[in-house]
């Protein structure tokens, strides 16, 4: 084991010289090469075969500062469409909500409270869209250390995204209440789904920063994510709140869909990568 050592302590000074690598990345890089060099000693190899089969699986230093920098260019496909549903649901709803405001339907608040609430949400949406993509690719092939670092970024950044909207619009809309209501909460329905929503969001960042090891970990966690806003944006209207008694109650069957089709593929996100691809026949 001193040996390799040895020879990770030799890797890791040659890609230190690298550009585009940085401390975290390499650290990260690290780990997977661990990874690699326990399974192929697992399957009989020596340390140092087994360490130079993953340096050829992982490529030299000039390789992998290369597919960094292309890295910084190419970003996942799901990721773009992901980005542009947000930018398409955020243009409409705006449209919708000054339509309304100009009608003289809401108002300036609860317009605001409206629009930063749902912003919150679909994002949050948008987090666990990801790790449904994730784990349907990570069925057939799992995902090299340069893409995991790009979604753990992009998570990561969605996340705090979803948490300050969710965040200021539940502090507008209690503003709201206070000048229709009298009283900034009262506990309804609607209120602690919004609550639980904004308590999943901070555990989520929280887990993302001091718990999850992995971008498989915090992608695969997502999609408890949209069961929790599913539950808590639209749930809420089957148990008819008081005051946020409005909306349609016509989801049922499409929310306990959403709940089961998103615990399966939690339950799917937990299996080893490539347990679908087609094994070769010898």
């Amino acid at each position: 084991m001193h040996n390799l050592e040895q020879l990770i302590a030799e890797w890791r000074k040659t890609m230190m010289a690298a550009p585009n690598v940085g401390s975290e990345t390499l650290d990260e890089l690290e780990n997977h090469l661990r990874e690699n060099v326990d399974q192929l000693i697992r399957s009989g190899m020596t340390e140092a075969e087994a360490f130079q089969r993953a340096m050829a699986q992982f490529g030299g230093a000039p390789t992998i500062a290369s597919e960094f920098q292309k890295l910084d260019q190419c970003t996942w496909l799901p990721v773009k469409v992901i980005t542009g549903i947000g930018v398409l649901a955020t243009l409409a709803m705006a449209i919708s909500l000054i339509a309304r405001f100009d009608a003289g339907r809401l108002s300036f608040l609860l317009a605001s409270h409206v629009f930063m609430v749902t912003l919150g949400y679909t994002t949050t949406f948008l987090v666990g869209t990801l790790g449904i993509c994730f784990v349907g690719q990570r069925c057939f092939s799992d995902f090299s250390p340069l893409r995991v670092r790009s979604l753990t970024r992009v998570t990561f950044i969605l996340g705090w995204v979803a948490a300050g909207l969710t965040s200021v619009g539940l502090i507008l809309g209690m503003v709201w209440a206070k000048a229709e209501w009298g009283r900034y909460w009262a506990w309804d329905v609607k209120e602690i789904g919004g609550f639980a929503v904004i308590i999943w969001q901070a555990f989520f960042l929280f887990a993302h920063r001091f718990v999850c090891g992995s971008a498989r970990g915090v992608l695969v966690m997502s999609l408890l994510g949209n069961i929790v806003v599913g539950l808590g944006w639209f749930g809420a209207n089957l148990l008819y709140g008081e005051l946020h008694n409005y909306g349609t109650r016509n989801y049922s069957l499409l929310l306990l869909a959403t709940v089961l089709s998103n615990l399966a593929f939690f339950l799917i996100g937990l299996a080893p990568a490539g347990w679908l691809r087609p094994r070769k026949v010898s």
